[in-house]
């Protein structure tokens, strides 16, 4: 192993299963230093064990740079601080004190949660710039955002409310709506273009579904790629030219 270049181990350590990885860090100190970057560089679901981990190492919590976890715990705001070159990161676990942000140093590329809007997410997006994928489900109406308030935001999926104030002023391409309009509610897709970049892939969650002129939506959506409607109910099926986009629809009638 000592023969090895570090760049070749590095490969090759990039294919090993990660039940392996573990097996490799008890191999010598070389091997488990450059094993410990693949390791902990991505974390789908960190539990109540992984958590502590990162907590009380440091050394660990820095090589993370993608975490997700659901598991709530008193430890988490600690890990968080400590995984300081984060840049993917997804919690949707029933915490809904955001202040677990509070210290922490990384930029994000990434973010999703569950938590309300507090002063406390505000502060911390407000760091956020380098954020171009965002995803909240907090049902209540936010206060207006400052027009630096994620400059870079391209893709956005939160619920009907949050739209207009996220994609307003900034590039937002791709959106994802994720919970239905009111019943007695119709589709009002002129906000969207409210993003200063045209948007190429929708995905809509909707009660009902009203008619909707092709020619309404290609005049809004000039460059649509890909539109996927969820609807529970249908009154017109749309129909949009294939030279405008292309149409998945899911209406459960």
């Amino acid at each position: 192993m000592l023969a090895i270049p570090v760049d070749i181990l590095e490969e090759i350590l990039e294919h090993v299963r990660i039940a392996d990885l573990a097996t490799i860090c008890r191999v010598n100190k070389t091997c488990c230093y450059y094993a410990q970057n693949v390791l902990y560089r991505k974390i789908d679901k960190g539990d109540k064990h992984v958590i502590q981990t990162l907590a009380q190492s440091t050394d660990l919590a820095r090589r993370v740079r993608s975490f997700e976890t659901d598991c709530d715990c008193e430890e988490l705001a600690t890990a968080l601080q400590n995984m300081s070159s984060l840049r993917r990161l997804n919690l949707e676990c029933n915490v809904t004190d955001s202040s677990v942000l509070d210290g922490c140093t990384f930029k994000l590329d990434s973010f999703a949660c569950t938590f309300s809007y507090t002063e406390s997410l505000k502060k911390f997006l407000n760091r956020q710039s380098s954020l171009t994928e965002f995803a909240i489900y907090d049902g209540i109406h936010p206060s207006p955002f400052e027009e630096t308030f994620l400059p870079n935001l391209t893709r956005v999926k939160t619920k009907s409310n949050w739209v207009p104030m996220l994609i307003s002023g900034r590039p937002v391409r791709e959106v994802v709506v994720v919970d239905p309009w009111g019943e007695e509610d119709t589709i009002d897709f002129s906000m969207f273009t409210l993003s200063t970049a045209t948007i190429r892939k929708l995905q809509v969650s909707y009660n009902p579904l009203y008619p909707t002129t092709g020619s309404h939506l290609a005049s809004i959506f000039p460059s649509l790629e890909h539109l996927a409607i969820d609807a529970y109910s249908a009154d017109w099926v749309v129909r949009i030219p294939s030279l405008y986009l292309f149409i998945v629809v899911n209406a459960q009638l």
